[in-house]
């Protein structure tokens, strides 16, 4: 593992006062091809981000990080099966290959919206 996907994995996820919202920023970006530990920090949030407190918008940051079947179906399923509802999600740096997939996440009444640049991901969801 080289030291920019060990920075990528040691980054956490937060909660962001921005333009009068809060926005739950959940940073899975630059962790490379390590599937395992992307899946494991997403679930890892899951407790936090799923907190009535938190803010119902989030940024799903995964720029840097290979998208799989495993990472992708987590995602859809952690969001899904949640109790907490999250009203929207901007994804950012997926790849258009994974959008059908990560749309299954509509389901569940969310607004999704896929973006390339994180500036603007937080205008969107806010």
């Amino acid at each position: 593992m080289n030291i920019i996907q060990q920075a990528g994995i040691n980054k956490r996820s937060f909660e962001l006062n921005y333009n009068g919202g809060t926005i739950w920023c959940e940073h899975l970006d630059g962790m490379g091809a390590y599937e395992n530990e992307v899946i494991k920090k997403f679930l890892g949030d899951k407790p936090s981000f799923s907190r009535p407190s938190v803010s119902s918008s989030m940024i799903v940051n995964l720029d840097k990080t290979e998208m799989t079947d495993r990472i992708a179906e987590t995602i859809v399923s952690a969001l899904t099966d949640s109790k907490k509802k999250i009203r929207k999600i901007a994804f950012v740096g997926v790849d258009k290959r994974w959008h059908k997939k990560l749309k299954k996440i509509q389901d569940s009444g969310c607004i999704i919206k896929f973006l390339t640049d994180y500036e603007k991901a937080k205008e969107w969801v806010i």
